[in-house]
């Protein structure tokens, strides 16, 4: 296993531990191991949020490529987040600005970045169904 394949895998292990205790989840989230083998499928899954993990050494924005992978693995019924960290940078986390509002039109390719912590409190506050399924 490659160095950044290992990167990677630790910053979504990073990911799934601070989603379950932030949202006090009794039914952990836990990588899909599938995904090394099967192209379309997201690193996590927390009720219809469709998480795809990015750790990556230099830079600020991440790639749109990494969008694209996103948007790929959620289905039409899903929530795509993709959560991204440089080094030196705090974790941020793109998701689709209608998943912030409602009153929006949905549109994967209208996005917002916001702070993980800010994520966990938009689950916590609008996506409550979705951290029902693992309590």
């Amino acid at each position: 296993m490659t160095n950044s394949r290992n990167k990677g895998a630790s910053f979504e292990r990073e990911i799934a531990n601070t989603l379950n205790d932030s949202l006090g989840l009794k039914k952990p989230l836990k990588r899909i191991l599938e995904q090394t083998r099967e192209k379309h499928l997201p690193d996590l899954i927390l009720g219809k949020w469709f998480i795809e993990c990015k750790r990556y050494g230099q830079g600020a924005e991440p790639l749109e490529g990494w969008w694209d992978q996103v948007i790929t693995s959620t289905p039409e019924d899903g929530n795509p987040a993709l959560i991204y960290k440089f080094n030196h940078r705090p974790i941020k986390v793109r998701v689709p600005i209608h998943t912030v509002n409602d009153n929006l039109k949905k549109d994967f390719n209208n996005t917002c970045d916001i702070s993980l912590e800010s994520f966990i409190i938009l689950l916590k506050s609008l996506y409550e169904k979705d951290i029902e399924i693992h309590l």
